[in-house]
């Protein structure tokens, strides 16, 4: 892993290059396209994401489209114990799990997808990849980010899920971030294969997961 600073702006760019399609809710948030824009520290579920470079802008809906739902409830049944019954200690586990082994890392499947449907800043449902069964680290990160959002909705957690993204030498890079109840931070990176704490990923030099106010 790089040893160089990392630059927290990607969302900034972003916001920059879109700044004429943007527009502030009623709510204080920021829109594009009638959809809250997802970045660090918002709500996944119902937003839009999108790139500090043009790419798709990748919708997270559980109401309107039916596989985030369906990928929610394999991370469910992975979660129960013998009794039938969610195990609150395997949900972060099983959410890592179902979304490493349902959304296989390929790049070219996903340009594919994106370019089909999604470029330049076109609206694609996250749907869309699950139903494909592929991902790079944004759409792997949406998905452990939503579904925990949907596991906190139903009362099994009280955490809180974000999706996080930084660049370092080594390129862009984005993953889930959850926030325990009791303010532990843990880190889901299907794309990386780590799940584990910050302080973990911090000694093992997976990423640069630490954000600014960490250190």
């Amino acid at each position: 892993m790089s040893e160089g600073q990392a630059e927290w702006d990607r969302t900034q760019i972003m916001k920059k290059r879109l700044s004429g399609e943007i527009s502030r809710g009623p709510d204080g948030r920021e829109y594009y396209q009638g959809r809250p824009i997802i970045h660090r520290n918002t709500p996944v579920l119902g937003g839009v994401y999108l790139g500090a470079f043009p790419r798709e802008a990748i919708v997270v809906d559980s109401e309107k489209y039916p596989a985030l739902n369906k990928l929610y409830e394999e991370a469910k049944r992975k979660a129960m114990d013998s009794a039938g019954r969610v195990n609150k200690g395997k949900i972060l586990k099983s959410v890592f799990e179902i979304v490493k082994e349902k959304m296989e890392f390929n790049e070219k499947k996903v340009d594919k997808i994106t370019k089909r449907l999604g470029g330049n800043d076109r609206k694609i449902a996250l749907d869309v990849f699950i139903d494909e069964g592929v991902g790079v680290c944004r759409h792997h990160a949406l998905a452990c980010a939503a579904l925990l959002e949907l596991f906190k909705r139903n009362g099994y957690i009280q955490g809180t899920p974000s999706v996080d993204r930084n660049s370092t030498e080594l390129g862009g890079h984005a993953w889930c971030r959850y926030t325990n109840s009791a303010r532990e931070v843990f880190i889901l990176d299907p794309t990386l294969s780590f799940l584990g704490s910050l302080e973990e990923a911090e000694s093992e030099g997976i990423w640069q997961y630490k954000r600014p106010e960490d250190y």
